[in-house]
């Protein structure tokens, strides 16, 4: 551990993945276009619920986080997304340029 608690990681690109739990309240004038994300509702104006934080650092400095949400009954739509920034942040870490999937 360094001096502020921080994990010593190695020079160069490397991400981390890690489960957080986040909380979104809503003011009085908040109107959804689309059905809120499956969660626990704590009550009418907010939502609670679990998702994927990917961030990348580059010699030591964070420079991307993505926040991948966890439904509580994901759809196979939702695992290929979570799949596929998983995918993206390894080969960001190998520095390796995205590659094409086979087949499309």
């Amino acid at each position: 551990m360094t001096e502020d608690g921080a994990p010593i990681r190695p020079a160069g690109r490397w991400v981390s993945v890690r489960l957080q739990h986040r909380h979104v309240s809503f003011d009085d004038a908040f109107e959804a276009d689309e059905p809120l994300p499956d969660g626990d509702c704590a009550d009418e104006a907010s939502v609670s619920y679990s998702g994927i934080v990917i961030t990348s650092y580059d010699e030591g400095s964070k420079i991307a986080e993505r926040w991948i949400p966890l439904g509580i009954d994901p759809s196979e739509a939702d695992d290929e997304e979570l799949i596929e920034q998983l995918r993206e942040a390894l080969l960001w870490q190998a520095g390796r340029p995205p590659q094409e999937a086979s087949g499309e």
